[in-house]
């Protein structure tokens, strides 16, 4: 069994004034089992890698996380605010690792590397994970699909939960930490391993704005140029959309694209536009577009928003209530930030609805990322993990 504590500090500009207080708040709530490991999600502002360094001292224990849109904790939505969640038991090993820096043509041997790493620092290497968290950098030169398409291959059939960091919409402080050090092109992990039965759940939101379905026809990774018999620009101002502007991800961000395939995996695909290219008429999106598969533009609001953070928090509910044999002690949660941009004032909806909905005991750690890594289907033998956009995500442990 793994149990769990959760600490909060505002303290943004101290960080040995935030590190003492999130370690008091630890020791009060949790003692310290066999092994443990502590996740840091942290306002941009703050110094993660400050304070994982001095919390790694404090506590003994490995840190490790990013920086964040804004966290959840079993209290809501905090903004400016640094939250540690720390997990320990007597039957599970936590191994964390650092890689080294993504690169386009060998992030499969780097993220291969960093996972070794963590094999071979658990007393029980040889056995598979449970469940893999990664934390992963934001801007680098390919799709966020290469993530769980790289563990695909090293480990298959582990289910992979995680996102990529994100910070307040100036995409050049999303940062990522290992217990002192700060990451931009890398990736941290934890391989949990032992007696853990994870589930999962994950919502994305599917409101049409018009019956304007049409197949792609040509795409390369996650660059789109033709969809049905237009380029990817004339597609989307079909819609009635603006296509000049400065920044497309902020224009589009409440008009994802979703992505149904024949035959193959039953949830649908949903892809944020990260970049316009007038010159041939394409579009990137953050995760791959599948050429074959059909296209539709969908308009989410604020209700959507909701409506879909009440289902997947359910559907995680209804799913541990069907294991009477493990005590679950801990939620993660990886939202997409443009949920949160999509709510505006009422950015804090989705931190109320899961913490209202939370049962008694369990505790909440949370971030709004710029990708969301999850399986889309779980079983004892087998995780078929995607990376998602505009959707929420939860892990139970």
């Amino acid at each position: 069994m793994i149990k769990s504590a959760t600490a909060i500090s505002y303290e943004l500009d101290d960080a040995s004034a935030a590190t003492r207080e999130l370690a008091a708040s630890i020791r009060d709530g949790l003692v310290l089992e066999a092994d443990s490991v502590g996740i840091l999600i942290c306002d941009a502002d703050a110094d993660g890698a400050a304070i994982s360094g001095e919390l790694k001292d404090m506590l003994g224990i490995n840190i490790v996380g990013m920086t964040t849109l804004a966290a959840l904790n079993a209290d809501g939505h905090r903004e400016a605010a640094i939250t540690l969640t720390v997990l320990t038991s007597s039957d599970c090993t936590f191994s964390a690792a650092v890689s080294a820096p993504l690169t386009k043509d060998g992030y499969e041997r780097e993220i291969a590397d960093a996972y070794e790493k963590t094999r071979s620092a658990a007393p029980s290497g040889d056995e598979k994970p449970g469940v893999i968290f990664v934390f992963c950098p934001y801007g680098l030169p390919f799709s966020g699909d290469k993530y769980p398409d790289a563990f695909a291959k090293i480990v298959p059939g582990v289910p992979v939960m995680g996102g990529v960091a994100s910070d307040d919409y100036d995409y050049e402080r999303a940062d990522v930490f290992f217990s002192g050090g700060k990451y931009r092109n890398a990736m941290v992990l934890i391989s949990i391993r032992g007696a853990v039965k994870p589930a999962f759940a994950i919502r994305h939101v599917t409101s049409r704005f018009a019956e304007r379905i049409r197949r792609v026809v040509k795409a390369e990774g996650n660059i789109v140029y033709r969809v049905g018999d237009e380029t990817m620009i004339e597609y989307l101002e079909g819609f009635g959309l603006k296509t000049d502007v400065d920044d497309p991800l902020l224009a589009f961000n409440s008009y994802p694209m979703m992505l149904t395939r024949d035959g193959g995996d039953e949830t649908p695909l949903m892809r944020h536009i990260s970049g316009l290219n007038h010159a041939d008429g394409s579009g990137s999106f953050f995760g791959d577009v599948p050429t074959g598969a059909m296209a539709n533009i969908c308009l989410v609001n604020k209700e959507d928003v909701r409506a879909a953070c009440r289902e997947s928090m359910n559907a995680l509910l209804a799913e541990t209530g069907k294991r009477n044999d493990y005590t679950y002690s801990t939620v993660l949660c990886i939202s997409c930030c443009g949920r949160a941009m999509i709510l505006g004032a009422d950015s804090g909806a989705e931190g109320q609805i899961l913490s209202e909905m939370l049962p008694p005991g369990l505790k909440l750690m949370g971030a709004y990322c710029l990708g969301e890594i999850c399986p889309t289907r779980h079983s004892e033998d087998e995780a078929v993990n995607r990376f998602h956009n505009c959707s929420i995500t939860l892990c139970i442990l």
